[in-house]
This record gives structure tokens, sequence and C-alpha cells, in this order.
């Protein structure tokens, strides 16, 4: 049984996704069907459409520490961050990175990531955590 779920991007998600997209209708356009480009933007809509509406609440896909109750699927280089409510049928994304990751480092996605957290860039995380930490456990 599928289970539909609103899947919303934040602006800075929004940003990275439409630069994605421009960029893979520029090589498309070229008849460039194979550049990596193509291929990241096949992989953003893979996991924005089908990998994280199918099991958003997978336990192996949540975050730890300051990010608990935040999820994220790794495909690639990319790592897409959100969080949801399965009692809203609801998923935000919060971060599309298409950086390398490299631990330690001050660009590592996880880093950035975690200083926007931090800073409240996503104020909608704070309503949904309760969701979020439920969800998790009857999804």
């Amino acid at each position: 049984m599928a289970t539909n779920y609103v899947v919303e991007l934040t602006e800075e998600a929004e940003k990275v996704y439409a630069r994605l997209h421009e960029e893979a209708l520029e090589c498309l356009k070229r008849g460039d069907f194979a550049n990596s480009k193509v291929t990241a933007f096949n992989m953003v809509e893979e996991v924005l459409d089908r990998i994280i509406p199918h099991d958003p609440f997978n336990p192996s896909r949540a975050l730890t520490g300051t990010l608990s109750n935040i999820f994220r699927i790794k495909k690639g280089r990319m790592r897409v961050c959100y969080i949801g409510s399965s009692r809203d049928k609801r998923i935000i994304i919060l971060y599309i990175s298409d950086t390398l990751r490299k631990e330690g480092d001050i660009n590592d996605p996880y880093s950035v990531f975690s200083r926007m957290v931090l800073s409240g860039r996503f104020d909608m995380i704070s309503s949904l955590k309760s969701s979020a930490c439920a969800s998790g456990k009857s999804s």
C-alpha cells in the first residue's frame, strides 16, 4: 500500500534544485545526454519523487546528535536532508548538496548543513520535530 506524501522544498533546496535543473537542460539541448549534470539532476529527481516518499522515515536514514530527527539520503555525491510528518503526510526537503563530502572540512555538506540548522535558518524544524520523532516510530 503506497502512502502519498507531499514533498516541499525550502528556499535553499529550491535554489539548488533549480540550478541542477537548468544545468541538465542545457546539456540536453546540446544532445549531451550522458553528461554528469544530467545524471546529477536525475538522481535528485529520483530521490525526491520515488525514494523519499516510498520510505521517508527509515531509521537507517536518520541523522544523529544536533541533527537528530532529520533524515538524509546519500546517492552518489548527492546529499538530500529532510524532515517530515507521517501524521500530516508532509516531507520538507531542507538541503540538497552536490559537493564532495570531506569529513572535518569546513565545506563538508554535513558541516554546512549543521551550521544552517543551528543558526535557525530552518524555522519549520521545531514545528515538525515532534511529528518527525513520532513518525520515525510509526511509519
